[in-house]
């Protein structure tokens, strides 16, 4: 019995660690998603026309370039500085990655 108790509470926990977890580990995509930048930036011929579109982003910014547009951004975009350094460097590569 106790040990199906803690059993059950290490299941429990893990599960709880995975849900909140969220953006440690994400993908630059998922991060996208998340934080709906599709609503304003289009991508491939989908997403908002309120922004400029990401086609061949990586071609037209550094590394840098993008990370500073989201952090301190020029124009009507919202910051982006309050996520974690991590999912700031999975949002980086992953728009940088846009060829």
């Amino acid at each position: 019995m106790k040990n199906a108790m803690i059993l059950i509470l290490g299941l429990g926990l893990t599960a709880f660690l995975t849900a909140t977890a969220g953006g440690v580990n994400s993908s630059g995509k998922d991060l996208v998603e998340r934080l709906a930048c599709l609503g304003c930036h289009s991508y491939q011929g989908k997403g908002g026309q309120k922004g400029p579109s990401w086609d061949g982003l990586g071609t037209r910014l550094t590394p840098e370039a993008i990370r500073q547009q989201i952090v301190s951004p020029r124009r009507r975009m919202p910051s982006f500085a309050h996520i974690r350094p991590e999912e700031l460097e999975a949002l980086v590569r992953y728009l940088s990655g846009l060829k």
